[in-house]
């Protein structure tokens, strides 16, 4: 272990001298890690440029599962030294907009009371490097569309809490509603009538409103709002006469005025909506308590058909 925790250093600082002035340790001592550890795989870890010293294609394998060993190291220390009341626990959690503006604000707080002293770390959603850094350690959980994970390391584990169902929405006291037929449906061209605006945080959303409306409607609506927030999202659907597809999960909290599904379909979707995390995470208390609130949650919630 003491080994691979040397190479991570020599990685991170592109340079034997570096990483020994970081290690407190000199380079001689460094050198035999490196030669200790690629004599034990066969093959060379590091490769030296112009630039410093980078890993091989081998090395990059070798230092991901170094990343993901150490953050376990680092957990179970933490479980160690847990009778040390002054001793702070780290929980990394990236998150998609519906998981960072709706259902986790109201139980971070919860988590909180229950781990005192646990600093939690909530970053914003890179779809591209959610699964690597996963796997590497760089973050604990994951919380958003499963899809993501449905072809990777069987490393990880999935916890689904919900099915997420994109829709047209708009405000309660819209006057669209007035316009509905006696059967409580409405005529899809009624859409066309009124501005638009576009969740644009994630391009899925821009996508639907014009290919669907194109394909049921025969033409794009007029757009007059692209906004990256959901929350500001919600709050200017609350203002304004738009229209928009958004996630049911994201609105059904929304107050003053209420935001409703449209009685229209329109580039309906269902997304599979839970938690990724490593398989050795999923006993660690914290993370252990935060998906029983997540699970809690959404056993309150009627699902909407």
């Amino acid at each position: 272990m003491t080994h691979l925790f040397r190479l991570q250093a020599i990685v991170e600082e592109g340079s034997l001298r570096r990483a020994a002035e970081r290690l407190s340790i000199t380079q001689p001592a460094l050198s035999r890690s490196l030669a200790k550890l690629e004599k034990r795989f066969g093959r060379p870890l590091l490769e030296r440029g112009a630039r410093g010293v980078t890993p091989t294609a081998f090395g990059a394998k070798v230092l991901s599962s170094v990343l993901r060993l150490s953050r376990h190291w680092e957990l179970a220390e933490q479980e160690l030294q847990s009778s040390n009341t002054s001793k702070k626990m780290r929980l990394r959690i990236r998150a998609g907009p519906l998981w960072r503006a709706v259902v986790l604000p109201g139980l971070i707080g919860e988590l909180q009371r229950a781990f005192p002293n646990l600093v939690i770390e909530l970053q914003n959603a890179d779809f591209e490097t959610a699964i690597p850094d996963l796997l590497e350690g760089r973050v604990d959980v994951f919380f958003g569309g499963l899809q993501i994970a449905d072809e990777v390391d069987k490393r990880l584990s999935r916890k689904q809490f919900t099915v997420v169902h994109d829709r047209v929405v708009a405000r309660a006291d819209h006057p669209l509603f007035g316009r509905l037929r006696p059967n409580g449906s409405l005529e899809p061209q009624v859409l066309l009538d009124y501005p638009w605006l576009i969740y644009s945080n994630d391009p899925a959303y821009e996508s639907a409103t014009v290919h669907a409306s194109i394909e049921r409607l025969g033409r794009t609506p007029e757009i007059r709002i692209t906004c990256e927030s959901l929350i500001s999202a919600i709050g200017l659907l609350q203002k304004s006469d738009c229209l928009s597809i958004l996630p049911d999960a994201a609105v059904t909290e929304a107050r003053g005025p209420q935001i409703i599904p449209v009685p229209v379909q329109l580039g309906r979707k269902r997304t599979r909506s839970g938690a990724i995390f490593r398989d050795e995470m999923a006993d660690w208390p914290p993370l252990e308590y935060l998906l029983a609130l997540c699970s809690a949650r959404f056993a309150s919630i009627e699902p909407v058909s």
